[in-house]
C-alpha cells in the first residue's frame, strides 16, 4: 500500500531547515510554521515586524520549538535554509531572497504549495474587488447543495496548508486568491481546476510597477488550465484574457446574468455581478438553477463589505471597512444615492487614481476625513471643491464617527458610511481590525 500525502510530506521535510519568511498577523505564516514543525522539521521565522506587533501571532506558537529573527532579516538565515516559504506580501526582489534563489535554495509560498500537493478539486477566486463575497458565496452554495468543501486562501485566520491533513479526491476546495500569491502559481505553473475572475482595477501600485505587471500575476489563475478546466470571468475582461492564450472552456458574465435584484443581503450593483458568477460556478457544476439562485439570494454576506451594523435615530450605520482603494469607495457611494450620506474617508495611500472618486463626492452631504497619507494627497483638491462638506481630518477613528453621527441627525434618511478608499496601516493593524473597532465605537454611541 503507499505511502499517504502527510507521510509523503514528512518523509520529504523531517529534520530540514525551513525559514518561513514573513509571520503576519493573518494567520498564513503563522499556518506554514506550524505545519513544518509537525512534521519534524527545524523551522525559524524571520519578520521585519517587532515582537510587540506580532505578540498574537508569537503567542500561538509558544509550545512549539521555533526560532524567531524579528525586527530584520539575516543573510545567514537565507543561505542556509533547505526550504523557504515566502509570505505573499514579502516582495520576490527582497535582497535575501535574491541570494537564496542564486544559491539554489527552493522558496515555496503557502497556496502555491497548497495547490500543487491538493488532492481535491480547486475553485480559485481573484480578481481586484469581491474575492472574499464570490469565495465564500461559492463555499455557501457548494456546502447548502450537499458537498464536502473546504475555505481556504487569503482569508483572515485560516491556516489553508493544514487543509492537507484532512482532504481527499472527493473534496472540493474553495480559495481566495491575491496576486501576491497568484505569484506563487506563476512559478508552479499551475492554476485551478475552476477560476472565477471578478473584475479589474488599479491596486497594489505600491508594490507593482505597473497595471501589466499586477495583471499578470492575476493571470496565473487561468495561464496554466487544461482544456478540461473552467474559466468564469467578468465580460469587461475579455479584452485583457484575449492576449492570453488560454486552453480552458470560457464563460463571461455581467451583472444581469442574475435574474433579479433583490439579493436578502447584499447590497450594490457589484454583488450581482459576484451572484452572477457564482450562477456561472452552479452551471459548471450542474447545479439546479433555481435552487441555486435561492441559495443565492439568502447568503448572508461577510463582515466590514457594505455591513449594516447599527440603526440609532434612523441613521443606519453601514461599515466598509475593506474598501481600501478608491473605487471601492465609489461603488459604495452609488449603493446609497437613495440616502443622505455621510462618508468616513482617508487613510494612507496605495498611490491610485483617485478622479472618479473625487467626482462621486458631489453624491454625498458630508465628507469626515481620518488622517494619512492617502488624505493629504486629497485634501488640497476636496478643500478647493467641497469645503462646506469638510469634517477632520481626525488622527482617531472615534473622533471621526461622533462627528459623523451629530452631522447625520441633522438629516433624513441619514446613512454613515465608512469606506476610507484607503488603507489602514497608520491607526491600525490592517483593514479588518479597522472594522471591528468601528464596530466597537458604534455600539458604545
Amino acid at each position: 500500500m503507499g505511502q499517504t500525502l502527510m507521510e509523503r510530506l514528512k518523509n520529504k521535510f523531517y529534520g530540514k531547515k525551513i525559514l518561513v519568511v514573513g509571520l503576519g498577523l493573518q494567520g498564513g505564516g503563522l499556518g506554514v510554521a506550524k505545519f513544518f514543525s509537525h512534521l519534524g522539521a527545524v523551522i525559524t521565522v524571520t519578520d521585519k515586524k517587532n515582537e510587540k506587533q506580532l505578540e498574537e501571532s508569537i503567542n500561538k506558537l509558544s509550545d512549539l520549538p521555533i526560532n524567531f529573527r524579528l525586527n530584520r532579516h539575516n543573510l545567514s538565515d537565507f543561505l542556509q535554509a533547505d526550504f523557504i516559504f515566502k509570505g505573499p506580501s514579502v516582495p520576490w526582489d527582497l535582497p535575501e531572497i535574491i541570494a537564496a534563489q542564486k544559491k539554489g535554495v527552493p522558496i515555496e509560498m503557502e497556496l502555491s504549495f497548497f495547490a500543487k500537493n491538493c488532492p481535491a478539486k480547486i475553485i480559485g477566486v481573484t480578481g481586484t474587488r469581491g474575492k472574499s463575497t464570490t469565495t465564500n458565496l461559492i463555499y455557501f452554495l457548494l456546502k447548502k447543495s450537499g458537498y464536502s468543501v473546504y475555505l481556504g486562501g487569503n482569508l483572515p485566520g485560516i491556516s489553508t496548508i493544514d487543509l492537507l491533513k484532512k482532504i481527499n479526491e472527493d473534496h472540493w476546495i474553495v480559495l481566495e486568491l491575491s496576486s501576491w500569491a497568484l505569484s506563487g502559481f506563476h512559478r508552479e505553473k499551475i492554476s485551478p481546476h475552476i477560476a472565477v475572475f471578478t473584475n479589474f482595477y488599479p491596486d497594489h501600485l505600491n508594490y507593482y510597477k505597473n497595471l501589466d505587471d499586477y495583471f499578470y500575476d492575476k493571470a496565473a489563475i487561468f495561464l496554466y488550465q487544461k482544456k478540461d478546466d473552467y474559466l468564469i470571468a467578468n465580460q469587461n475582461l475579455k479584452s485583457l484574457i484575449e492576449k492570453y492564450k488560454v486552453l480552458s472552456k470560457i464563460s463571461y458574465f455581467t451583472k444581469k446574468d442574475f435574474p433579479k435584484k433583490d439579493l436578502n443581503y447584499l447590497l450594490g450593483d457589484h454583488n450581482l455581478e459576484n451572484a452572477s458568477s457564482v450562477l456561472k460556478v452552479a452551471k459548471v457544476l450542474n447545479l439546479e438553477k433555481k435552487k441555486s439562485i435561492k441559495i443565492i439570494k439568502d447568503f448572508p454576506g461577510l463582515p466590514f463589505r457594505l455591513q449594516k451594523t447599527e440603526e440609532k435615530n434612523g441613521i443606519v450605520f453601514i461599515n466598509d471597512s475593506t474598501s481600501t482603494t478608491p473605487i471601492a469607495a465609489v461603488r459604495a457611494i452609488n449603493t446609497f444615492l437613495n440616502k443622505k450620506i455621510i462618508l468616513i474617508l482617508g487613510g494612507n495611500s496605495k498611490k491610485l487614481p483617485y478622479d472618479e472618486l473625487i467626482e462621486k463626492l458631489n453624491k454625498v452631504e458630508k465628507i469626515v476625513l481620518l488622517e494619512g497619507s492617502f488624505t493629504k494627497e486629497i485634501l488640497p483638491i476636496l478643500e478647493k471643491k467641497y469645503t462646506q462638506k469638510l469634517i477632520g481630518p481626525f488622527a482617531d477613528l472615534k473622533n471621526a464617527i461622533k462627528k459623523a453621527y451629530q452631522a447625520g441627525l441633522n438629516f433624513k434618511d441619514a446613512v454613515i458610511l465608512f469606506s476610507p478608499a484607503a488603507t489602514s496601516f497608520a491607526m491600525f493593524n490592517n483593514e479588518f481590525h479597522r472594522g471591528e473597532e468601528f464596530n466597537r465605537i458604534v455600539k458604545m454611541l
